[in-house]
């Protein structure tokens, strides 16, 4: 099987054209997402000065950087990829230049993934097909199809495959006039100092060279167009099949050769294994660089890895990405690492405004269009308690010490029997985990700390210094957590995780792990976390994922805080990977400030023994340099 891919792409057309990998003294334009919205990217490019009223460059030696999704949704895809085809040309002509990268809305509609086409985008390429192309589309589906009288049928195929349907696959064709030329695009290049990849940079391609990156994912793309279009013009697959059905349309086929002939192997067998396996390929995978969601929606203390390992590699300070729209503005994370610059051009679906990077000498601004002022990035709110409780901290902590408690239940776990608190405050209700165990009263103020006695103290206070910890290293995993007395027990009262679920029961109840961040990189962060807090006690009781994204919060904290100076003994063998930006964080942790912050419920040792397990964590970590 391994053979015949290497056959067809020993004959696959050139790859990635152009160079991916540019250094230039003038000035860079980069724009997001298109899709198909010609009249606000036309506007776009008007007002930054690369194009005039006739849509024709006028940018000089300016360089226009495209973060792909040209295509998809609306009307006009066509003519973007017609106008930045076009523009590619004059700007070299004029000694710019135009570069393009591909997104995996060009890549869904080269492969037949047509979900997102719209009846517009279909209607454009309607004039580039016969009637008998489009009778034969029609008979091909027909004969598939349960009886139905012929208006039924007709009004039913003109459903599924509107007029255009046969124009747009010729033309998105491996020789078509639009599939010859985004075929050869690549999928992450560098310009300057900066990155530019459509979606993100999983951990799967941080230590690859751009030239692999580019060479493997145009390999697996031609070579699955390759032989989609030899299997439909052999007949075996039909062309109204698209890519989510064809694996089973080509097994049925097979299924009833072999049934007739239980040692048939016509040659066409060879080519289906071959495109099952394609169908696989990395390329079309969430870990793939068109398709990555992790760079913009991840903790950016776990991303910001896998983001620097590829930033230091390729020589460039910033990545810059679309795919994931933000209808409000671009949005900077990592600390200005990442620039996402998708922010909704396609009005009639995001609702957001077309924009433009704009890098001109040591000068760098967005443009919005309309707007007469040099803009800056947004830099995006990632606290917990306005994602999960749509409340700040300070208004979620006056809830649970001055909300009243309206019931009280036990909870039914854990052997210091914590209760669930429903909690109301004007028209704001939530539920509050109280835990009110404390083995070592006043043990912060005792004049010694006795380490065989002391760390095995069980204390509702490490709840509130782990919350209070979390919050200066802005880790922003522990939920808000207050100390109040209730029935006549001082305790920890915590925000309650909102539709959670802990790592036992999503086990148990077979829950697949379906969220952008990957589990891996999460549970790096509680490595971390766990080392600097000293906690013993994490199990698959109290790692908690937030059941809409899958996210990782921490909860449960009571039998932390030891004095040990050495990682616990569940996370000695484990690796620590800590990036710069983790590591800035980390080493602004001062005594003084531990002891402003901490020394309310921990004592002085246990203090001093963070500082300590923090430079053990700096010192063992693997870090971000190649």
């Amino acid at each position: 099987m391994r053979f015949l891919l290497l056959c067809l792409l020993a004959v696959a057309t050139p790859l990635a054209a152009g160079p991916i990998e540019t250094d230039t003294d003038a000035r860079v334009v980069v724009f997001g997402d298109v899709h198909g919205a010609i009249d606000e990217v036309t506007t776009l490019l008007q007002e930054v000065g690369v194009i005039d009223d006739s849509s024709n460059w006028s940018g000089g030696d300016t360089h226009l950087v495209s973060l792909g999704d040209l295509v998809d949704r609306g009307a006009g895809s066509r003519e973007v990829v017609e106008l930045v085809m076009k523009l590619e040309q004059q700007a070299a002509a004029a000694g710019g230049a135009v570069h393009v990268i591909l997104g995996n809305h060009e890549v869904m509609v080269m492969t037949g993934d047509l979900r997102y086409v719209s009846r517009p985008e279909f209607a454009a390429f309607a004039g580039d097909e016969t009637a008998a192309e489009r009778e034969a589309l029609y008979q091909g589906w027909l004969a598939e199809q349960p009886a139905m009288d012929e208006a039924a049928a007709r009004k039913t195929f003109d459903s599924k495959f509107p007029p255009g349907f046969v124009g747009l696959q010729k033309a998105y064709a491996l020789d078509g006039p639009l599939g010859s030329w985004l075929k050869q695009l690549p999928l992450a290049i560098r310009v300057n100092d900066r990155l530019y990849i459509h979606a993100g940079a999983s951990s799967a391609i941080v230590e690859s060279p751009l030239e692999e990156i580019n060479e493997s994912g145009l390999d697996e793309l031609q070579a699955y167009m390759a032989l989609v279009e030899k299997l439909q013009e052999g007949g075996q697959l039909a062309r109204h099949v698209d890519f989510w059905n064809r694996r089973a349309y080509l097994n049925a086929k097979a299924e009833a050769i072999l049934a007739e002939d239980s040692k048939a192997r016509p040659a066409w067998f060879e080519d289906f294994l071959a495109l099952m396996e394609l169908e696989d390929a990395f390329l079309f995978t969430p870990e793939s660089p068109i398709w990555y969601r992790g760079t913009a929606y991840c903790h950016p203390y776990a991303e910001s890895f896998n983001t620097e390992r590829m930033l230091k590699r390729t020589g460039t300070r910033q990545l810059v990405i679309g795919h994931t729209p933000y209808p409000r503005g671009a949005i900077s994370r990592m600390e200005g690492q990442v620039l996402r610059l998708d922010t909704g051009m396609l009005k009639s679906v995001y609702k957001g405004i077309p924009s433009a990077l704009i890098v001109e000498g040591d000068e760098e601004w967005l443009h919005y269009v309309g707007g007469e002022s040099r803009a800056q990035p947004l830099v995006f709110n990632r606290s917990i308690s306005q994602e999960l409780w749509k409340q700040s901290d300070a208004e979620l902590e006056d809830l649970l010490r001055n909300g009243r408690i309206v019931n009280i239940e036990d909870i039914g776990t854990g052997i210091t029997k914590p209760k669930r608190l429903t909690l109301r405050k004007g028209e704001v209700e939530d539920y509050a985990v109280f835990k009110y165990e404390d083995t070592d009263p006043g043990l912060e103020s005792k004049s010694r700390f006795v380490s065989r006695r002391h760390n095995d103290s069980d204390r509702y206070q490490y709840d509130m210094a782990a919350y209070r910890l979390d919050r200066l290293i802005d880790l922003q995993m522990v939920p808000v957590s207050v100390i109040r007395t209730v029935d006549g027990d001082e305790g920890a009262v915590g925000a309650w995780l909102p539709n959670a679920i802990n790592e036992r029961d999503r086990g148990e109840q077979e829950v697949p792990f379906q969220g952008h961040c990957s589990k891996d990189e999460q549970y790096r962060l509680r490595f971390i976390f766990d080392v600097l807090v000293y906690n013993e006690d994490r199990n698959l009781t109290n790692i908690m994922w937030t059941k809409k994204d899958f996210m990782l919060r921490f909860i449960d904290h009571s039998l932390a805080f030891r004095s040990t100076e050495r990682r616990p003994k569940q996370y000695r063998k484990i690796e620590l990977r800590v990036s710069d930006l983790t590591a800035r964080k980390l080493e602004a942790l001062d005594e003084e400030t531990l002891k402003a912050e901490l020394s309310e419920w921990l004592h002085p040792r246990q203090i001093e023994a963070i500082i300590a397990r923090r430079d053990l964590i700096l010192k063992e970590a693997l870090r971000t340099d190649p």
